[in-house]
């Protein structure tokens, strides 16, 4: 179980990177804007719930490998996207931000979900945290790209409900079957499940009308 978790935990900092640097391409930024943006993608949402739970130092400051990674990813993703500029270019770009965002999406709220059901925390806060150290990561990138956060957008397909169903479906494997990883593994299909139906069928919860809308 320790190694499918190390496992996946390095997948989900590769691609949150290259999330991170294709918002970089898209914006036009040079390969130490890319690199920026994809370690604080990649460490952002698990620092900020290392820092909640009052787990210091954070995880990626006693283990640099996830730092090293996270900027190799980056570079490797900016330097991929000058060598395909053409014509096609913008669309690829951003069909690759939106996967590479949802299984960064799927694996950090399989992976938080482990993580924090092993401590003595409150299933609905343990889900809660799961969702911030999932989605934390990309608001931190939208924002510092002065974009509006994928997961504020009203144009966004189902991102943190994804984070949400991922982290009960966690429990429900959980409660109805002593397999040790299976668990793991429902939160992560149930998470990028429901985000992927969401970007394929333009799924959306829709946003709030004010009076004068009517």
């Amino acid at each position: 179980m320790d190694a499918a978790l190390a496992i996946l935990s390095l997948i989900g900092t590769a691609v949150f990177a290259a999330s991170g640097a294709l918002v970089a391409d898209e914006d036009r930024l040079d390969l130490v804007g890319a690199l920026f943006l994809a370690v604080a993608t990649a460490i952002g949402g698990g620092t900020i719930v290392d820092l909640l739970i009052g787990h210091t130092p954070v995880r990626w400051i006693e283990t640099p490998t996830t730092l090293w990674l996270a900027a190799a990813a980056g570079t490797a993703t900016f330097l991929l996207t000058r060598v395909l500029r053409g014509g096609k270019h913008a669309s690829i770009t951003h069909a690759a931000l939106l996967w590479a965002d949802a299984a960064g999406l799927a694996v950090f709220t399989a992976t938080g979900m482990e993580r924090l059901s092993a401590l003595d925390i409150d299933p609905v806060v343990c889900v809660f945290l799961a969702a911030i150290g999932a989605s934390g990561g990309g608001i931190l990138r939208d924002v510092l790209a002065n974009r509006t956060p994928i997961v504020f957008s009203p144009e966004t397909e189902l991102y943190v409900t994804a984070a949400f169903a991922g982290g009960a479906a966690y429990y429900a494997a959980e409660a109805f079957t002593n397999a040790p990883q299976a668990p793991l593994i429902v939160a992560l299909v149930v998470t990028g499940a429901v985000r992927a139906a969401g970007i394929l069928f333009h799924i959306k919860l829709g946003t709030m009308r004010r009076a004068t809308d009517a």
